[in-house]
């Protein structure tokens, strides 16, 4: 693949992402996107075949993006609450940016499991989860918190961060929020998801 290629097709893929972040999937059109790249409709189809294609290849380097900047958190030389802190901190803010990425990966599930399971594919899922262990190990035997596996604990923090952006119109709704609204509900989250998830577990 020449030079030429490879710089058309990231160009276009910048400018999905854009375009993705600033009004979802179904907000985004592929007229949109070639405009924002400087190219043609026809020329964004001829890369990446539809919308729905050209989201899913973003997709995967975005899921990527996340479980390896969790990863680096998880790994880091934290605390076990400043990790917490800074996973929740980096969920809200990296879904703030592509709030469709949820109901993605649900919809892929469902309908084209391999696209997720793809993206997955060669992360040490396995050696991050026992460093979080270990940790957590040390937190117990020095009596702070209570046993908790780093499954769980990763599922708590992501039920409370995800959640929101799955439900976002009904609590739009429910809460008569508007979307700005609904952003500082979540700036205000940031701090009290780790205050509960940490509640959750202390001694």
């Amino acid at each position: 693949m020449n030079e030429k290629i490879i710089g058309t097709e990231e160009t276009i893929r910048q400018a999905a992402l854009k375009i993705f972040k600033r009004k979802g999937f179904e907000g985004a059109s592929v007229q949109e996107i070639a405009k924002e790249a400087g190219t043609t409709k026809s020329m964004v189809n001829y890369y990446f075949r539809s919308k729905e294609k050209l989201f899913a290849e973003i997709f995967h380097q975005e899921y990527r993006n996340l479980f390896s900047a969790i990863g680096v958190f998880i790994t880091a030389n934290l605390s076990l609450k400043e990790k917490i802190e800074k996973i929740v901190a980096f969920d809200i803010d990296k879904l703030n940016e592509i709030p469709d990425l949820p109901i993605f990966i649900l919809t892929e599930l469902h309908h084209n499991p391999e696209i997720v399971f793809k993206s997955i594919e060669s992360l040490p899922i396995l050696a991050v989860l026992n460093g979080l262990n270990l940790q957590i190990a040390e937190e117990v035997a020095k009596g702070a918190i209570r046993q908790i596996d780093a499954r769980d604990l990763l599922i708590n923090i992501q039920s409370l961060t995800i959640f929101p952006f799955l439900g976002k119109p009904l609590m739009m709704k429910i809460f008569g929020i508007e979307e700005e609204g609904f952003k500082t509900m979540l700036q205000q989250r940031k701090k009290e998801i780790p205050t509960i998830i940490w509640n959750s577990i202390k001694m």
